[in-house]
C-alpha cells in the first residue's frame, strides 16, 4: 500500500455507539492526505463517484463497524466475495459500492471491527475504541513512510 495511493472511506452513524467508529477512524487521520479520507456524511454517492474518477485512486478501504459473529473489538479485513448483505445497514449495499469501484479496476476492501453495542444516544465502546487505535496506529505507519 506505500506505493500504491489509497483512499479510505469511514462508515457509520453518530447516534448509534460503536457504529461512529468508521467516521471517527476518518475525523482522526484525515490530516495525513484530506484528499484521501472521506466520511459518510460527506455524502457516499458522490464520494464513491470522485473516487472512480480519480485516476490516481488504486486501493479503496471502507472502515465501519460490522457483524461478522467475532468478539467485540475484534478486527477483520474482508474483500467483496466474503462480504454477505446482511453485513451492512446502508441504503447502497456496501458490496454493491466495492463491485462498481472494481469493475474500475482498483482494489475494494473493507477493515471491519466487530460492535460492542449500536445503542442509541452512547459513546462508543471502550474495547471498540482500542480495536480503531491499533487500525489507526498501522495505517498511520505505513502513510508516514
Amino acid at each position: 500500500m506505500t506505493n500504491r495511493r489509497t483512499a479510505f472511506v469511514g462508515l457509520g452513524n453518530r447516534d448509534r455507539g460503536d457504529d461512529a467508529a468508521g467516521l471517527r477512524f476518518v475525523e482522526d487521520l484525515k490530516h495525513l492526505n484530506p484528499n484521501y479520507f472521506f466520511s459518510e456524511e460527506q455524502g457516499l454517492e458522490a464520494i464513491i463517484l470522485e473516487i472512480i474518477k480519480n485516476k490516481d485512486v488504486e486501493d479503496v478501504v471502507f472502515v465501519d463497524t460490522c457483524d461478522f459473529n467475532a468478539k467485540p473489538g475484534e478486527i477483520a479485513l474482508l474483500r467483496l466475495d466474503s462480504i454477505e448483505e446482511t453485513v451492512s445497514t446502508h441504503k447502497i449495499p456496501l458490496s454493491m459500492l466495492m463491485a462498481l469501484i472494481q469493475t474500475e479496476g482498483k482494489k475494494a476492501y473493507l477493515v471491519g471491527i466487530q460492535p460492542e453495542s449500536l445503542e442509541f444516544e452512547i459513546d462508543i465502546s471502550e474495547t471498540v475504541k482500542t480495536a480503531l487505535g491499533k487500525i489507526e496506529d498501522a495505517v498511520g505507519k505505513i502513510l508516514q513512510v
